[in-house]
């Protein structure tokens, strides 16, 4: 038998089906057999593309996070870039806190890397090299000085992290306004070596 070739327009139909899916129904009421059923598609040629749920919720998380990213960099380019800081870190966010399906997977995800699948775990570590050389870009950008754009990114990532999980479970109110006050006056100098 020949092999089958995958193409990108059968991994971006999977992707957004299961997307929608996870969002309808949550991650636990989808299964990559509903996926298959949606998509159009065998079971068999879903686990051609993706051999765990794990791995194919990894890339719609993947992308939702490209999608919000590529978003808040389009915003700082066309007028992000002469606010205030404070307003910049607002904006991120509120982008952020405002997605529910991405916190829930992504606490899905960290789940999943945590307890049973180390390759998930180490797509995780590659996730958030990027993820936090990407606020760094974000961070030169509005802070055009010698700060340390890499501890900034660190304890940002942190802090949205922290923000997701406290919405997903109930925190009624959470303070962005003074969390974006405190990191527009948080710029960190690098020590002296």
């Amino acid at each position: 038998m020949g092999q089958r070739k995958t193409t990108p327009a059968n991994r971006e139909r999977i992707i957004q089906v299961a997307a929608d899916l996870i969002r309808n129904n949550g991650i636990d009421n989808t299964t990559l057999a509903d996926i298959a059923v949606a998509a159009g598609i065998s079971k068999g040629t879903l686990y051609y593309y993706y051999a765990t749920k794990g791995d194919l919720i990894f890339d719609v998380a993947e992308r939702h996070m490209t999608n919000m990213t590529n978003r808040i960099f389009r915003w700082l380019e066309s007028s992000g870039t002469n606010l205030p800081p404070r307003k910049v870190f607002r904006m991120v966010l509120d982008t952020v806190m405002h997605s529910k399906s991405r916190g829930v997977i992504h606490i899905y995800l960290l789940q999943e890397a945590l307890t049973e699948n180390p390759n998930l775990r180490k797509r995780f570590v590659e996730e958030y090299r990027r993820w936090r050389e990407l606020i760094e870009a974000g961070l030169a950008r509005i802070y055009q000085d010698s700060a340390d754009h890499s501890a900034m990114a660190g304890v940002l990532l942190s802090t949205i992290d922290g923000l997701v999980m406290q919405r997903l479970i109930g925190v009624e109110r959470l303070p962005i306004d003074s969390i974006a006050a405190f990191f527009e006056s948080a710029v960190v100098t690098p020590s002296p070596e």
